[in-house]
């Protein structure tokens, strides 16, 4: 982000008041983008049932009563909108604050899942029953929420309701929130305000678009003038804050202006954890609100790696010949593949793969693979796109070397470098490695030094925040991953 001088130095106008109670951040704008959706669905299916079908309702004084004896038919909806749309991406702001784009994706998603709901028998409500009622449902639920999602790109989604933020610091933190906020693009929800910081170097300086207030004793002013909802402290070491900024940022959390570190606001947008900005302050890695639910979730997640690999392998089995014989027929060599790889505590194991390069793709010594590597065979491209050459692992989730979800083993030969390079790298080893993980779904394919920091990124922020929700966020990705044959 470049910085230069700035002209003047005016402050930003503010957003009218009363829009800024309906300003949101990220997570609650997904949030609302998904209930009212799921509204909007609902309705379809009411408004479908009583048109066509009116039969159903005959024994129901009420509609709550009704709604509430068929209750499965509405909850079977919600799920197969929740799994679809989060393959389908949804729930991507930056769509979703495009009206045309974001109005038909939503509508065209609204239209698969009416088909799914169409064909899952017993708990699904009995829309065969007329010719017309699935027809009437798919069009209303399709209309419904491509409306609504044209009405939120139209209003919600521009800059006056979004979240005005100013920034303490307007160093090597600052510039990276700043850039991870443009990088969310417009939809976002977040509007950088400015900086402030006590450098007087730094003073009438923009970094970018983003201009450099004043000092930190202007902290109150600005907040009250610039309609400001929150602050990030972006100073990497807590101990570089001095007691005026903090008695200024004391003022402004009376006055309901709330106070982030910058790197719970980074892990907030990025879904990542920001491991050059967090200084000595090892404690940001560790969140202890669900300890309970993470403990109990990652005792019950062996049995569902049981479960997954049982079920996996008997559903690979048939398939194994045809593989074999197309890796074989491709090119000279083993049909599967051992690599050692570091995983728990840090202690090494094999990890099993189908072949996908040529035998002697090593003959120099241990390499990182690279896009369109030249060492991969016709058949083995085709296999790591499909991520097919990694379905051997699922014998490693059977012997407990591995679990489905986690972030992803390293080799040895790799692993001691990085952990020179990269603070925390070695955190990674705190739980099982994974087959898919939160960094393979959120980030291309690594083959240098900077794509391990960033997938280290994300795998600290999986090893903080890990639980249900996000495994089956992670589950729901990896298919979508696998039906755009993202691998490399």
């Amino acid at each position: 982000m470049a910085t230069e001088r700035a002209s003047s130095q005016q402050l930003p106008l503010s957003c009218p008041a009363s829009s800024r109670r309906f300003a949101l951040c990220l997570s609650e704008r997904r949030i609302l983008l998904l209930v009212v959706d799921l509204v909007m669905l609902s309705l379809a299916l009411f408004a479908a049932l009583r048109l066509r079908i009116p039969g159903v309702f005959l024994g129901h004084a009420t509609t709550a009563q009704f709604v509430a004896a068929r209750l499965e038919w509405w909850l079977l909806l919600g799920v197969l909108w929740f799994a679809f749309a989060a393959v389908a991406g949804c729930y991507d702001l930056r769509r979703a604050a495009r009206a045309v784009e974001g109005a038909v994706h939503a509508a065209g998603c609204a239209l698969a899942v009416s088909a799914l709901y169409l064909v899952v028998p017993v708990i699904s409500a009995p829309l065969t029953r007329s010719r017309l009622g699935w027809s009437v449902f798919a069009l209303l639920a399709a209309l419904g929420v491509a409306g609504w999602r044209a009405l939120y790109a139209r209003f919600l989604a521009s800059h006056i309701f979004s979240r005005r933020i100013l920034i303490v610091g307007a160093g090597f933190s600052a510039r990276a929130l700043a850039a991870a906020i443009d990088d969310l693009g417009p939809g976002s929800g977040v509007t950088v305000v400015g900086l402030v910081d006590d450098d007087p170097a730094k003073q009438n300086l923009h970094l970018g678009q983003v201009p450099v207030l004043g000092r930190c004793r202007r902290l109150a002013d600005l907040c009250a003038h610039g309609g400001v909802d929150e602050i990030v402290v972006a100073i990497t070491h807590p101990g570089q804050i001095q007691p005026h900024t903090v008695e200024a940022l004391v003022r402004c959390w009376e006055a309901g202006v709330q106070i982030v570190p910058m790197s719970l606001y980074y892990e907030d947008l990025q879904g990542a954890l920001p491991v050059e900005h967090i200084g000595a302050n090892l404690f940001a890695l560790v969140d202890r609100n669900g300890a309970i639910v993470t403990r109990l979730w990652d005792a019950a997640r062996r049995l569902i790696d049981l479960v997954a690999a049982a079920i996996g392998l008997l559903i690979l089995a048939p398939f194994l010949p045809f593989i074999a014989l197309a890796i074989r027929l491709d090119s000279r060599g083993p049909i599967f593949y051992q690599q050692v790889r570091v995983g728990l505590g840090g202690r090494s194991f094999i990890v099993h793969k189908f072949r996908s390069m040529v035998p002697d793709a090593e003959r120099d010594g241990a390499q990182w693979s690279q896009e369109s590597d030249p060492r991969v065979t016709r058949v083995g491209r085709w296999l790591r796109k499909t991520r097919l050459d990694e379905t051997p692992q699922l014998w490693n989730l059977l012997n407990g070397t591995m679990s489905l979800i986690g972030p992803r083993p390293e080799r040895p030969e790799f692993v001691d470098d990085l952990a020179q390079l990269l603070p925390y790298y070695r955190i990674r080893h705190s739980i099982k490695p994974g087959i898919t993980g939160w960094a393979q779904v959120c980030y291309r394919y690594g083959n240098s030094v900077d794509d391990a920091k960033r997938k280290l990124e994300y795998d600290l922020y999986y090893i903080k925040r890990r639980g249900p929700v996000l495994d089956i966020l992670i589950f729901l990705r990896t298919i979508r991953v696998v039906l755009q044959m993202q691998g490399t």
